[in-house]
């Protein structure tokens, strides 16, 4: 596993004193209220930055990472991912899992092997499971919870309710 998360991307300069506006990737925009740090890829080396605020504008994230003072300072950031440490990960709600923990996981029905998860679409109304199944062809599942049983994140094993298994019989 990485020791990097991403959680975020500058998008834009906000004003002269060299806030930027992020866009944001964690579905808990209040992980930012209380972020000290972060850190920049560059050249694939990640270097901490410190932020010296975060506040919401007009429904907006926004950071002012230190002893960056003026536009000049930041626009090279534009563009740039934004991660943290293992440690600044935020705490998720029971029942929520990050995508880093889902990938790769291998997909049950009680003691039969479905296929691997391999992907996670972020779609408007919720998330969407991409399955590889054992004949290799891809299976989408709605990341809702009537179609799972149960996920043990150290194993990585996630499995499937009698309705989630139905996504895997109607390919047959």
């Amino acid at each position: 596993m990485s020791d990097f998360f991403l959680i975020a991307e500058v998008k834009d300069v906000y004003n002269s004193d060299g806030s930027v506006i992020i866009k944001s990737f964690s579905d808990f925009p209040e992980r930012f209220s209380e972020l000290k740090k972060v850190f920049v890829d560059y050249f694939g080396e990640k270097k901490e930055i410190s932020l010296d605020f975060t506040k919401i504008v007009d429904k907006k994230i926004v950071f002012k990472f230190h002893r960056f003072n003026s536009q000049n300072d930041v626009e090279f950031l534009l563009g740039k991912k934004l991660y943290v440490s293992s440690a600044d990960l935020y705490k998720l709600p029971e029942d929520s899992f990050y995508v880093h923990d889902l990938i790769d996981c291998k997909i049950y029905f009680k003691e039969e092997f479905f296929g691997i998860l391999i992907d996670v679409l972020k779609l408007t109304n919720n998330d969407v499971y991409v399955i590889k199944s054992k004949d290799r062809k891809e299976i989408m599942i709605p990341a809702i919870r009537k179609f799972f049983d149960s996920f043990l994140t150290d194993d990585k094993k996630l499995f499937l309710s009698s309705e989630g298994k139905q996504f895997f019989d109607d390919e047959n």
